[in-house]
């Protein structure tokens, strides 16, 4: 039986396909699409429901902690901002201010459309459509506490229910990191701010970076919430003890990872070993051939492709590469990339994550580790999003097996370790020690520096100093098939693209770092 955490998750991440359907679609296009939609979730509404996997008191640390994390990232400005809000604050504007599906006009003589991960925005904006656009900011902030507190209930369902045990696994969320400041110091060629309270610390490798999870919250929510309350449900279907509730999740998968690829397809891709490795365990152990059933499958498909050709329209701009042998140098420069990024993934996830594995048996973490091993390999976006997005759902998988490895609910070690069970959780809590200064950076920026006012006028391309972004604008028409595909979206509506000057170019984030002289990546 599916428990009541389990229904929260899910609606939190269906509820921005079914707002994308109805905006975005014909209503010829979108009507099958929300049948298909609502056969696959039909289960969370007909079937018995558990109880709730956790108690009071979890849900009053989980509450707390998630409500002021939230709050320090400042998603309301009420504290410093970082530098990606101020853009994403002219996202939230244009859907607001704009009649769905906002496009900007005319770019080289052809129309243009918003095509981005909107899904974290979508339930805000539609509440901004009817109450105004500071209504539509404080429910961002809502949504981004609430899913910040149904992801600390995840992890604190799989914990010792005493407040100790809840109180550590809810810290070790909030400040686990990879080995950053071990990284900066090893590589740093000038130590200019690099030492200084509130400093970003993570592009200490140049080419990618590996976020923590305060920095993920703090900077990119839209990328972040989705993932870790995916995994939060994968993690606690491997653990369950009730074959009924693992047996009515697996169909859900899905359509989950669907609806997550709305919100951020990077991270999408990051996830989707996790689920097919969860669903080849019911099917291949379980003998549960009931998950190759159309049913199950092909509403995931249809909404899968439909949000696919959305999000890759006008893909081709976006920059892409290796980030292995690209600087010539032959087999010396191959060599060279791989070992900076071999000891990129032992900083980042290696080191900790074999401790983790001392503690607690885990595939999941072994695929974690492979796939943090692998990512930095290729290079998609502007700043290597394809390393920055993706890991995330492995980052998380290792977050929560130290949060369990800590808190007092070891999973079944390796035996014969040559160290104590004791002696190896010292061993973990010291990684952790040193990766938390890396959101303790983070948080302390959050403290120090004043906080910025909302632009309640830039859009989103004079947000952008007069550009299309590629990875936020897509140009219509550019190819047969994006053609074909386009006849199933609503024609776009120009938004007026308002003030270009300095007063929405302007950047305040980036001018507040400068001016205290912290390093901008």
């Amino acid at each position: 039986m599916i428990d009541p955490l389990d229904r929260l998750a899910i609606a939190y991440l269906a509820l921005p396909l079914l707002i994308f359907l109805c905006g975005w679609l014909e209503p010829w296009a979108a009507i099958p699409l929300l049948l298909g939609f609502a056969v696959a979730l039909r289960p969370l509404l007909v079937t018995v429901c558990a109880a709730m996997p956790v108690t009071r008191l979890q849900i009053a640390v989980a509450t707390a902690v998630g409500c002021a994390w939230t709050a320090c990232g400042g998603t309301l400005h009420w504290v410093f901002a970082n530098a990606d809000w101020h853009l994403r604050d002219a996202v939230l504007h244009d859907l607001v201010a704009g009649e769905w599906p906002v496009g900007y006009g005319a770019l080289g003589g052809a129309q243009t459309l918003l095509r981005a991960p909107i899904g974290y925005y979508l339930p805000a904006a539609l509440i901004g459509k009817s109450a105004g656009l500071l209504a539509a900011h404080a429910a961002l902030a809502a949504w981004t506490a609430l899913g910040a507190t149904l992801f600390l209930l995840q992890v604190l369902a799989q914990s010792p229910s005493s407040p100790r045990g809840a109180v550590t696994a809810a810290a070790v969320i909030v400040f686990f990191s990879g080995l950053d400041i071990v990284g900066t110091l090893l590589n740093a060629r000038d130590g200019a701010g690099h030492g200084q309270l509130a400093s970003h610390l993570e592009w200490w490798a140049g080419s990618y970076q590996y976020s923590s999870m305060t920095t993920q919250l703090f900077w990119v929510p839209n990328h972040a919430l989705c993932g870790w309350l995916a995994v939060g449900l994968v993690s606690r279907e491997a653990g369950a003890t009730q074959r009924a509730r693992a047996a009515a999740l697996a169909p859900q998968l899905p359509m989950v990872l669907v609806a997550v690829t709305l919100a951020s397809p990077l991270t999408a891709l990051g996830l989707a070993p996790f689920v097919i490795a969860r669903v080849g365990e019911r099917v291949w152990r379980e003998r549960d051939l009931s998950l190759l059933h159309p049913r199950i499958w092909a509403p995931a498909l249809a909404l899968g492709l439909v949000v696919a050709a959305y999000l890759t329209l006008d893909s081709g701009r976006v920059p892409r590469g290796w980030t292995v042998g690209g600087g010539g140098a032959g087999m010396a420069g191959l060599s060279a990339d791989l070992l900076r990024q071999a000891e990129f993934f032992f900083l980042e996830a290696g080191c900790i994550g074999l401790a983790v594995l001392a503690l607690r048996r885990s595939s999941d973490l072994v695929l974690a580790l492979v796939i943090l091993a692998l990512l930095p390999v290729a290079s998609f976006g502007s700043a290597n999003d394809l390393a920055m997005r993706a890991s995330i759902p492995s980052l998380t998988v290792l977050a929560i097996g130290a949060s369990l490895a800590l808190a007092g609910k070891p999973g079944e070690p390796p035996r014969g370790a040559p160290l104590s069970v004791g002696a190896r959780k010292a061993l973990l809590g010291c990684l952790l020690l040193v990766g938390a200064v890396t959101p303790l950076h983070e948080i302390a920026r959050a403290a120090l520096l004043p906080a910025w006012p909302i632009n309640r006028e830039a859009t989103l391309i004079g947000a952008a100093c007069g550009r299309y972004p590629a990875h936020y604008v897509a140009r219509l028409g550019e190819s047969r098939l994006a053609q074909a595909f386009e006849q199933l979206l609503r024609s776009p509506h120009a938004l007026p693209l308002g003030h270009l000057g300095p007063a929405a170019c302007e950047n305040p984030a980036v001018r507040l770092m400068k001016e205290r002289g912290l390093p901008w990546p």
